[in-house]
């Protein structure tokens, strides 16, 4: 990455050297409590990152900065062979290079109590059981970053499949296992360098994160909603309020801003009305006429819309382009974002200034204050 984006974690800023992202979280790797109904199995441990062989196993190795990956570190009942210590073993990846965060916990938490409580998925128990006591033990933790150190757990060279998967001993794994829900889960992991030094040894940040549409806000068992209206009614309420204000809002949406600001299209057959402050969300506090508000609404391309509507990207109050980091510096490139760019592609945001402030506060899926 030729301009890479910068974070700041603990107020010292990094660069993102690299970036694992999307990594789905399988059902075969979730603590069992949190298994879905379909599947049987306790549940591995190690994760599964990519495969080692061809043009992808030379990018995790440069990931990683490892080589060794699928040697033999099992024993003939395919146990990992035991020594002092993975480091000993010659599959130690990183040795307390890799960290979680206790704010990307609290987050994900957030965003995953709905379905913790309400279950679209289901589950082999009743997982609403176990979120006060994971959300205690998150708050126990005595620091924001919890360091901890990964080893090579792959498929060995005499398997076919050439899985990469890592694991670690240390008790912040087990714990970031038990917090995951199967399937709307994903894994990312930010290789990161201090820009006070950028020949230091990276740091390897790990994050859990969550499909937009399972996100508590607008989860489609919100709990709130819920509680106020019965489900036919609150279906009811949104086709109605659809009928009524759908194509004026879109027509106005457009009126106001006639072009996306990405691709520059004004062909309206291909721009979409998208949404500020979520549609669903409006309805569920009742607020119809912010469900319809054309200030609450930006004309955008169908690629651009999905990167704002799920949190990829927000806007100052300026109306200035934030970028976040959860997608890789390849798919900015692809989508003729440069992140860092000095004078950043701009919208026009009048009047709008409430609205973008719930996305980023809401929507947007990093926290603004910790990018550069």
């Amino acid at each position: 990455m030729d301009n890479p984006q910068r974070i700041k974690i603990e107020d010292k800023e990094y660069l993102i050297k690299d970036s694992i992202q999307d990594f789905r979280a399988e059902d075969s790797f979730i603590h069992r409590k949190n298994k879905l109904a379909q599947f049987g199995g306790n549940g591995e441990s190690k994760k599964h990152v990519g495969t080692y062989n061809g043009e992808k196993g030379e990018s995790m190795s440069h990931f990683f900065n490892y080589t060794h990956w699928g040697l033999e570190h099992y024993d003939s009942n395919k146990k990992r062979k035991t020594f002092q210590s993975a480091k000993e073993s010659g599959a130690l990846i990183s040795e307390n290079k890799c960290f979680f965060s206790k704010s990307n916990f609290l987050k994900y938490l957030s965003d995953a109590k709905t379905e913790y409580f309400s279950q679209e998925q289901h589950y082999h128990n009743n997982i609403s059981e176990y979120y006060n006591e994971r959300l205690a033990e998150v708050n126990s933790l005595l620091t924001n970053q919890i360091f901890f150190s990964i080893y090579d757990a792959s498929d060995n060279l005499s398997q076919s499949q050439n899985r990469g998967y890592v694991r670690s001993d240390d008790s912040i794994w087990k714990l970031w296992r038990e917090l995951i829900l199967p399937g709307i889960s994903y894994l990312s992991i930010l290789k990161l360098v201090p820009v006070t030094n950028l020949d230091a040894q990276p740091l390897f940040y790990f994050r859990i994160l969550l499909d937009y549409q399972f996100r508590s806000f607008v989860h489609p068992k919100s709990l709130d909603t819920e509680q106020e209206l019965g489900n036919e009614e609150i279906e009811t309420t949104k086709k109605r309020t659809h009928r009524k204000g759908s194509e004026k809002y879109r027509r106005e949406v457009i009126n106001y801003m006639p072009q996306c600001p990405f691709t520059k299209i004004t062909d309206e057959r291909l721009l979409i009305a998208s949404h500020i402050k979520p549609y669903s969300i409006c309805i569920k506090n009742n607020e119809n006429d912010q469900a319809l508000d054309y200030l609450n609404g930006l004309a955008l391309s169908p690629t651009y819309d999905k990167l704002f509507d799920q949190g990829y990207i927000t806007f100052t109050d300026k109306g200035e382009l934030i970028c976040g980091t959860q997608l890789s510096s390849y798919t900015w490139e692809k989508l003729s974002i440069n992140p860092n760019a000095k004078n950043k592609m701009r919208i026009f945001p009048e009047d709008r200034e409430a609205y973008l402030d719930y996305h980023r506060n809401n929507v947007f899926q990093d926290d603004v204050n910790d990018l550069i």
